[in-house]
C-alpha cells in the first residue's frame, strides 16, 4: 500500500500539510491511471473514505491503468489518499490494511514534515510520529511504528520551529520562491516511491535518497 496524507477539500489543495497527496496524484498522471472514490464494499464500514488505485505488480514503466482487469492481479500496489482529514488518517489506512491483508510493514507513507527544511527529504523504516497528528492516527490505529515512510520537508527558511506548529503555516501554501524547490522535491519522492514499488528495499531507498537536497539551480549532495 502506498499513501499520501493529506486533508480532502479545494481549501487545502497545494498547501504544505497536503504534499502526500500531491506525490500520489502526479505518480497517477505518470503512470496513466486515476484514483477514485472508494466504493461500499463487504467488510468496509462507512466510516472508511478514501480515493484509491489498485494497479498490478511487478510495477512496469508503462503500467497504465486501474481497470477492473488488473484489479484481479493476484500481486497488487493500493494507492491510497484518506478523505478524513488528516487527524483521522489512520482510520481509512488500517480498515483497507486489513480488509486486503496488507501487513504495516508493507505500507509506505508520504508525509510533511516541519522539522526539515523545504528541499530535503528523508526515508526511515518506522520511528515515532515527532508531532505529526496523521502518523499518530496511523500509529494508533495499525498499532504499530513499524512501517516505512517518506518525510517531506517543508519548513520554511528563517523560521523557528516553534512558529511553524501553528496550524496557519501547515495550511498555507508555498511561496512563490519555495515553488522550483517544492517541484524537485515532488520529482524526487515520486522516484523513491516507484523505486519502493520496483522493490527496493528501505535501506537501499534511504542511501539513495536521503541525501538528496534541492536547489532552486538543481540538485546537489548533503
Amino acid at each position: 500500500m502506498l499513501v499520501g496524507l493529506g486533508n480532502p477539500g479545494e481549501e487545502y489543495e497545494a498547501t504544505r500539510h497536503n504534499v502526500g497527496f500531491v506525490v500520489l496524484d502526479r505518480l497517477a498522471q505518470n503512470l496513466g491511471f486515476s484514483l477514485s472514490r472508494l466504493k461500499r464494499e463487504k467488510g468496509l464500514s462507512g466510516r472508511v473514505k478514501a480515493r484509491t488505485a489498485r494497479l498490478p505488480l511487478p510495477l512496469v514503466d508503462d503500467a497504465a491503468s486501474g481497470d477492473d482487469d488488473e484489479a484481479e492481479s493476484e500481486s497488487f500496489c493500493l494507492f491510497v489518499k484518506p478523505m478524513t482529514y488528516m487527524n483521522l488518517s489512520g482510520v481509512a489506512v488500517a480498515a483497507l490494511a486489513r480488509h486486503h491483508e496488507i501487513p504495516a510493514e508493507s505500507i509506505f507513507v508520504i508525509y510533511d514534515d516541519l522539522n526539515l527544511p523545504l528541499g530535503r527529504m528523508r526515508i526511515r523504516s518506522g520511528g515515532s510520529p515527532a508531532g505529526h497528528n496523521g502518523m499518530k492516527s496511523l500509529i494508533a490505529c495499525l498499532g504499530t511504528e513499524g512501517f516505512p515512510r517518506l518525510r517531506m520537508g517543508i519548513g520554511a527558511e528563517g523560521m523557528q520551529t516553534a512558529d511553524m506548529v501553528d496550524p496557519d503555516f501547515v495550511l498555507s501554501k508555498f511561496d512563490p520562491t519555495e515553488v522550483v524547490l517544492i517541484e524537485r522535491i515532488y520529482e524526487a519522492a515520486c522516484e523513491a516511491a516507484l523505486e519502493w514499488l520496483r522493490g527496493r528495499d528501505t535501506e537501499t531507498l534511504m542511501g539513495r535518497f536521503n541525501g538528496f537536497r534541492a536547489s532552486e539551480s538543481g540538485e546537489t549532495p548533503s
